[in-house]
């Protein structure tokens, strides 16, 4: 299991890098449409290709999709909608010195789980223009990705963004610095927004536990995943139903995050 707090580009300056791997990447597609992985049955394509075209002509205000617009990628169907899986090595690269920034140099910039226009859109609607508290927002990414989509966000975190090693000080929305409990409690009346909690911290049960509202929004993966402690599952499983899921998952190949809309019981 990773560290979050370890995620750190290395070499060149990571903007730089990103305008270098976007460069190569499309001109490898242009040479070639698919891509074929040892072990796989099915090519993968480049991300663009295969996400509606919304979101990709919309990329201009997502920039967690540059470069990952040429990042190879599968699309299946899963039990709620379309799932886009994005990865972040070539083929033989992991023999070698890697041309990709990977998974855990990204989150640092943008967030650990994968929005986009549609994404963003869908949770718009089903929230019904409520006022959303998020709550460990880290760079606040999603809090600005959803403020775009027409919602009223708040963002916190126990870390201020220069002092945050989950990210690498970029910032993308303003966020409050405060304990997650303390921010649920202080705030209420807001839908309840978490996104990819780190796992085994108790900060995500705490949070539910304090929320007194009966909306409640989760990206991230389920028990025995990556994400949260088994008493955030526990209390999930308790009082919170299912009231609908993103149909599009967009999200790492390896992963099994999904966008998740609860009501309480």
């Amino acid at each position: 299991m990773h560290d979050r707090r370890s995620a750190a580009p290395t070499g060149l300056p990571v903007v730089e890098r990103l305008v270098e791997l976007s460069t190569r990447l499309q001109r490898m597609w242009d040479a070639d449409p698919a891509l074929v992985f040892p072990g796989w049955g099915h090519p993968f394509r480049a991300l663009g290709e295969l996400l509606p075209e919304h979101d990709v002509l919309r990329a201009d205000r997502h920039p967690q999709l540059v470069p990952l617009l040429w990042y190879p990628a599968l699309r299946t169907p899963g039990p709620h909608g379309e799932v886009v899986e994005v990865f972040d090595h070539l083929p033989g690269e992991r023999d070698a010195a890697p041309l990709m920034l990977g998974r855990r140099d990204l989150a640092g910039l943008y967030g650990w789980a994968v929005i986009t226009a549609s994404v963003a859109g869908w949770i718009s609607e089903a929230l019904a223009g409520a006022a959303v508290l998020e709550v460990g927002a880290g760079s606040g990414y999603w809090a600005r990705q959803l403020t775009l989509a027409g919602l009223h966000v708040l963002a916190t975190d126990l870390h201020r963004i220069e002092a945050n090693g989950f990210t690498h000080g970029f910032r993308h929305a303003e966020v409050e610095t405060l304990g997650a409990a303390d921010a649920v409690r202080r705030h209420p009346g807001r839908a309840l927004l978490l996104v990819w909690p780190p796992p085994g911290d108790p900060m995500a049960a705490e949070a539910l536990r304090a929320h007194r509202g009966d909306t409640f929004l989760y990206a991230g993966e389920g028990p025995g995943g990556m994400c949260a402690d088994a008493a955030f599952f526990d209390e999930l499983d308790r009082h919170w139903a299912v009231a609908d899921v993103c149909p599009l998952t967009v999200r790492w190949l390896g992963h099994g995050d999904a966008v998740t809309l609860y009501r309480r019981r």
